[in-house]
């Protein structure tokens, strides 16, 4: 009988254990966001006289892929991403040293139209998964490849993936996108996205949303997202002096000190199955070869944050 009692207690306990609420383990992150600047845009600019031949893809796109290695994120978003951007990525990332990076890319555009791009995706897939990977566009019917409001030149989208951390098993909810250039449809984008949050993210998870956002503080956009989001460079405990993200097709070196060219943004919104808490925000401004001269490798210099989930 008191070999009977025992067990029951062992069982009993072993049972209150399992109840127990399990503890998140804190994991550390680095996300990033790059508008690589699409093969034929930097073309066109150059044909103008506005951007020298040296920035052309063919000069720089070995110099892109390194950049997007050196900084070593997790996860980081990519704009402008060409049929061909994405091609020659997807063997450049391994040839400097990114073997550990997976890419997933999806054109914006129908099949057979004279445009092909959209966004990417890059993530260390030793170290992370995607799943139930979606798109939605910026328009009054997001689940169809459509455009809206008084964006009618562009087709704008994001991205949507479910992120799991393979060594702790937490998850995250990640949108990559690229605003609209459209004033309206940009505001629109900002409410969009909070409710893309609101109604795919159907576990609750913690929520990062990376992109050139066409949008700077102040605008609809940055308003409608910040009702919800927060900005990583204003809540992150250390931040570096650049404010501006695009250089232009002309190098501009004052457009880092001014606020009207941080288009390039970072947001987050915490749930109770993850507090995100924003460790360093940084702007990359490395130049490196391109054509045989130093460059920045794109008109978008890349934002990069440090962060932990808790």
């Amino acid at each position: 009988m008191k070999r009977v009692i025992l067990i029951a207690l062992a069982f009993m306990l072993a049972m209150g254990a399992d109840a127990k609420p399990k503890q998140h383990k804190e994991i550390d992150l680095r996300i990033g966001t790059y508008n690589v600047w699409a093969h034929y845009a930097r073309r066109g600019l150059i044909k103008k006289g506005k951007a020298v031949a040296a920035r052309s893809w063919d000069n720089s796109k070995e110099a892109v892929a390194r950049l997007i290695v050196d900084l070593d994120c997790d996860l980081m978003g990519l704009q402008e991403v060409s049929n061909v951007c994405y091609e020659d990525l997807a063997t450049l990332l391994k040839k400097v040293g990114g073997k550990k990076y997976g890419v997933w890319w999806l054109n914006t555009y129908p099949e057979g139209h004279r445009r092909n791009v959209g966004n990417a995706i890059v993530y260390n897939k030793k170290m992370i998964e995607l799943a139930k990977k979606n798109i939605y566009y910026f328009s009054p019917t997001p689940e169809v490849r459509s455009s809206g409001w008084d964006e009618m030149r562009y087709i704008r989208a994001a991205l949507v993936t479910e992120v799991t951390h393979k060594k702790s098993g937490r998850k995250l909810y990640f949108m990559a996108t690229h605003g609209p250039l459209g004033d309206v449809a940009c505001g629109h984008a900002g409410r969009l996205l909070t409710e893309f949050d609101q109604k795919y993210n159907t576990e609750g998870l913690p929520t990062i949303v990376v992109g050139d956002m066409n949008a700077r503080p102040g605008d609809m956009f940055y308003n409608n997202m910040t009702k919800y989001f927060e900005d990583s460079y204003l809540v992150a405990e250390k931040k570096c002096s650049t404010i501006g993200t695009f250089n232009s097709s002309r190098e501009s070196e004052k457009n880092f000190k001014n606020s009207h060219f941080r288009i390039d943004h970072i947001y987050v919104h915490s749930t109770d199955k993850g507090k995100i808490a924003v460790k360093e925000y940084n702007v990359s401004r490395d130049k490196l070869n391109c054509g045989g001269e130093m460059h920045y490798p794109s008109d978008h210099n890349p934002v990069y944050v440090d962060i932990k989930i808790k």
